[in-house]
């Protein structure tokens, strides 16, 4: 019979284990790089300061590259960011649709600005047989009254 040994046992004593931190610091950055792209390569209809009218009824738009005409406060016309002589958006328009054919037209309107200007840029899209344009707004809070509808207790 063997006699078990009452002594204390001998750790062996290794190398620490150690956290490598390059990988950890490799993933941080792709996942930074990921999303920076993805902030830069997102389309806004709403880069230039214009206060867009909450809509009800609708569907998103499908993700392609659109032909999107602002019209701001004071009624100055831009056709992708850029400033437009109102004479001038039929032909720039039909340019750009001519380059990209599938492109949707959007029209960006801030509440502010005079309807009438909107008409008038609906119907000579209509008449530049464009008439596939589409009008952006932003979705409506359930409670609350949008700006253009009246609030109880306004005078008409």
């Amino acid at each position: 019979m063997s006699i078990p040994r009452l002594g204390r046992r001998v750790r062996r004593m290794g190398d620490d284990a150690r956290v490598e931190l390059t990988p950890m610091i490799d993933v941080v950055f792709l996942l930074l790089t990921f999303f920076v792209f993805s902030i830069v390569l997102m389309i806004r209809a709403d880069v230039l300061d214009v206060q867009l009218p909450e809509l009800t009824a609708g569907e998103n738009a499908e993700r392609v590259t659109p032909i999107t005409i602002a019209i701001d406060a004071e009624g100055s016309v831009f056709v992708n960011s850029e400033q437009v002589a109102q004479d001038q958006i039929i032909p720039v328009v039909s340019t750009l649709r001519d380059e990209s054919p599938g492109s949707p037209i959007l029209l960006a309107v801030d509440v502010r600005s005079d309807a009438g200007v909107l008409i008038e840029l609906a119907d000579a899209l209509v008449g530049a047989d464009m008439g596939d344009f589409s009008i952006v707004g932003r979705e409506a809070a359930p409670d609350q009254p949008t700006e253009s509808e009246p609030r109880q207790g306004d005078q008409p």
